[in-house]
């Protein structure tokens, strides 16, 4: 009886690209990083699950959704940044120490995602927070 490698890698391969599919068609997954991307990109939901179905291996797409929540803060604290002039102020004019900024930073990301304050209130916030340091100095 000769093993027909070719029909098991492809029946394998078959597998492996289902599951793939189960997984990433989780609610919160598609939710919370499926549609936002393919809103961002002006992609339909199918092409964005191919990408990332073609990209990442089971493992890692069980992980997407906690790379969102990364994201969503990494991606609000550049934001931050730029709302505010921190970059300005903290990077290249040193007006405020790197720190100070990082500080002023993480408390608006927190009022939005942890407390849920609206953004604009948090950023209001963060920049009273801001001016009171620079007069401080």
């Amino acid at each position: 009886m000769e093993l027909d490698m070719e029909k098991i890698d492809r029946i394998q391969c078959e597998g492996t690209w289902e599951q793939k599919y189960n997984i990433i068609k989780n609610r919160y997954i598609m939710e919370e990083v499926i549609v936002p991307i393919a809103k961002v990109l002006g992609l339909s939901l199918d092409e964005v699950i191919e990408l990332f179905v073609r990209e990442y291996d089971g493992a890692d797409l069980y992980e997407t959704h906690a790379f969102a929540e990364q994201a969503r803060m990494a991606c609000l604290g550049r934001k931050v940044d730029i709302d505010l002039g921190l970059c300005w102020i903290c990077d290249f004019y040193g007006l405020l120490s790197k720190k100070e900024g990082d500080l002023i930073r993480k408390k608006v990301v927190e009022d939005v995602l942890l407390n849920n304050i609206p953004y604009n209130e948090a950023l209001k916030r963060g920049r009273e927070l801001l001016v009171k340091l620079l007069k401080e100095k």
